[in-house]
């Protein structure tokens, strides 16, 4: 999934300015987390989302971490979202935190 360059409203605080991300690891999603809950006390209850690049927004109902099993990969394991439509629309962002 590559990420979009700094302006996107929907982009994650991993950007920096100039500096485009294309892959995020699990080091960098641990990080954007870790940072996430201990910067707002609102932040444990807030819903897990993703958007697309169409601006449609889906419900994250799981994660998996899966082993490669192909010979010469550069990743040997993946993290995978599994999303769904979102069930009811929370209306619009007000602002970004953080």
């Amino acid at each position: 999934m590559a990420y979009e360059t700094v302006g996107d409203n929907h982009s994650a605080d991993t950007e920096r300015s100039n500096v485009k991300i294309e892959i995020m690891n699990g080091r960098l999603l641990r990080q954007v987390l870790d940072k996430m809950m201990t910067g707002n006390l609102h932040s444990g209850n807030a819903r897990v989302q993703v958007c697309l690049p169409d601006g449609k927004y889906y419900d994250i109902t799981s994660l998996q971490l899966l082993e490669n099993k192909l010979i010469g990969v550069r990743e040997s394991h993946r993290l995978v979202f599994t999303i769904k439509a979102e069930t009811w629309n929370m209306g619009k962002v007000l602002k970004k935190i953080g």
